[in-house]
């Protein structure tokens, strides 16, 4: 990470491990991407979750994705993010008729 990378893929202990042993801040950080969120929540990793957020920028882009919205994750997404918005895909529904480019 000392060569300010542009993209880095951990789990979030192993990020907050990271930053600890190396001292490193996450105030350039622009965009965090937290996949399948529900099983995070499931592992118990909330509190890790809360850590990276707030180590970030307001600024920051969070984004959460995940197939389930358990009142947990909605609950989280409530108090942690800016604006958020929630996209829900029926089983009907096309991935594509809902991009607009």
């Amino acid at each position: 990470m000392a060569t300010n990378p542009d993209i880095i893929v951990a789990t979030p202990g192993r990020i907050l491990h990271i930053c600890e042993e190396a001292g490193i801040r996450m105030t350039m950080v622009q965009v965090v991407v937290m996949d399948e969120a529900d099983r995070l929540f499931e592992m118990g990793l909330q509190p890790q979750l809360v850590q990276i957020i707030q180590k970030v920028p307001d600024s920051c882009q969070r984004a959460l994705f995940s197939a389930t919205m358990p009142s947990v994750l909605a609950e989280f997404t409530s108090a942690g993010l800016h604006n958020p918005v929630t996209i829900r895909l029926d089983t009907e529904m096309k991935v594509l008729s809902l991009i607009h480019i």
